[in-house]
């Protein structure tokens, strides 16, 4: 692993001490991260089944925020 900081100075957590530099995937992630299998399909935005999982994502916030919001309604009364 690279180093993030230069250890040369006082404090290498000074943004103006460090340079602005793009992270290539190659230092954080492994090699083939981006090739998927024969039988897999990449992400596609905008899908059934990416709207589908969404759908299901938000009904699942809304039925536990809902349910956190009863309990204080219950405990509080």
């Amino acid at each position: 692993m690279k180093r993030w900081f230069n250890l040369n100075h006082d404090k290498p957590w000074d943004k103006q001490m460090t340079t602005n530099r793009k992270i290539h995937t190659d230092e954080y992630m492994q090699a083939g991260w981006d090739q998927t299998p024969s039988g897999c399909h990449p992400y596609k935005r905008g899908s059934r089944h990416n709207k589908i999982g969404m759908w299901i994502m938000w009904s699942y916030y809304v039925i536990i925020i809902g349910m956190v919001i009863r309990l204080v309604w219950v405990l509080n009364t």
